[in-house]
């Protein structure tokens, strides 16, 4: 509450306490005049304008504990920014002052994160030379979780500090992935040899290598979630690492797909005797499948077995997507059956489509049959044609 008093002199002086703890002083031979001052500080100071130059003294890790504490993101990419946290943020600015990191001290962190390695590789614990470096969408995850911080405590009221220096750094390119996919060929050895490790195995493959779904679509898959007249799934349960999830990833993940006859057929057989509340695939002494139980204990040993190149589960995915794409599918609803969100993904087929370049191979062809035996004369006969026809070079006949 501001302080109003008469000098001696005869003027009027308003003092007024700030975030900072300092008293602020304005004087006037009026005293209206400082009492709007005084309310105009105050004003000020409640709305967070003027800010406690102590409050960047926070260690950075005793900020990401306040705001990881108050975040209201899913358990699993809490899970995941925990990690990165652990691994590439806490070792490095957790004892840091918030208002102590620069903008060049955060590019420089960049720079380190580039020339490390990866922990894991292919599914395994990896060492050596021959582990690859941290991939830019990999970095890019890692620095969004140091500007989220700042980002939060930017709208901090008053503000923890002005400035964020993990903003607009200049990162590596995430280039495009090109698209990886079983030819048919390996896919009949996968199956084979999935089969010989258990028919659950073999079913499941067949499943995410014909309809697409995503692994943790496949594990929490339930039978009451099964038309098994008609032939359909409702892909609705999702098996996270952090249990089942009953929503998928966006809302176009929440779809009803076509299930193959054979593969139906397989995953009846599954189900007998069974509860229709149960899940379609489960671990072999029971309970739910997990990501790593069937990447470590399943599918790389039938990659292995079947000789086939190695790629992780998702790429089950890709070959649905591939397939369908390769004989005619339009891309639409290969959309609507791998459940993406955003028709920018779906187009990373498009190039396998079988009249991907038609138009261009059909103007190609317009123009090489336009072409006359000795030159290349023009086809029209209009006077730019003609003209343009001129400058052009014409062999000499033998």
């Amino acid at each position: 509450m501001p302080y109003y008093r008469k000098l001696p002199s005869g003027m009027w002086q308003a003092t007024v306490r700030g975030p900072d703890g300092r008293r602020h002083s304005e004087t006037d031979k009026l005293k209206s005049v400082v009492r709007t001052w005084a309310l105009a500080q105050e004003a000020r100071f409640s709305q967070g304008e003027v800010r406690d130059p102590r409050a960047g003294e926070v260690r950075v890790g005793d900020w990401h504990a306040r705001y990881a504490a108050a975040s209201g993101v899913e358990q699993i990419t809490a899970a995941k920014n925990a990690s990165l946290w652990a691994t590439h943020c806490e070792p490095k600015w957790a004892g840091w002052r918030m208002s102590a990191v620069t903008r060049m001290e955060a590019q420089g962190w960049v720079a380190e994160l580039r020339a490390t390695r990866r922990a894991r590789h292919q599914g395994r614990p990896a060492e050596g030379d021959e582990v690859p470096f941290l991939s830019a969408a990999t970095i890019a995850d890692i620095v969004h979780i140091m500007s989220a911080l700042y980002r939060a405590a930017m709208r901090e009221h008053p503000p923890v500090v002005i400035a964020n220096p993990f903003a607009d750094l200049e990162l590596p390119r995430i280039e495009p992935r090109p698209v990886e996919f079983y030819e048919p060929d390996e896919a009949v050895a996968l199956y084979a040899a999935a089969g010989e490790l258990g028919a659950r195995w073999r079913t499941m493959t067949e499943l995410g290598m014909q309809v697409g779904l995503r692994p943790g679509e496949i594990y929490g898959l339930h039978g009451h979630r099964v038309d098994w007249l008609r032939g359909r799934a409702e892909v609705v349960d999702v098996m996270t690492r952090r249990g089942l999830r009953q929503w998928p990833k966006s809302k176009k993940s929440h779809r009803v797909v076509p299930v193959p006859p054979v593969t139906l057929e397989g995953m009846s057989v599954l189900m007998t005797g069974r509860s229709r509340d149960e899940l379609v695939f489960t671990a072999p002494h029971g309970g739910p499948v997990t990501d790593e139980h069937f990447r470590n204990r399943v599918w790389y040993p039938a990659v292995a077995e079947a000789g086939v190149r190695r790629f992780p589960p998702r790429i089950m995915r890709n070959t649905a997507a591939s397939w369908l794409v390769q004989d005619g599918v339009p891309l639409y609803d290969v959309q609507a059956l791998l459940g993406h969100e955003d028709y920018a993904t779906t187009q990373r087929y498009a190039h396998l489509a079988q009249d991907a370049h038609g138009k261009v191979i059909e103007s190609w062809t317009r123009r090489l049959d336009a072409v006359g035996v000795a030159g290349f004369e023009p086809a029209a006969s209009s006077s730019r044609t003609k003209r343009a026809a001129k400058l052009r070079y014409t062999p000499p006949t033998a």
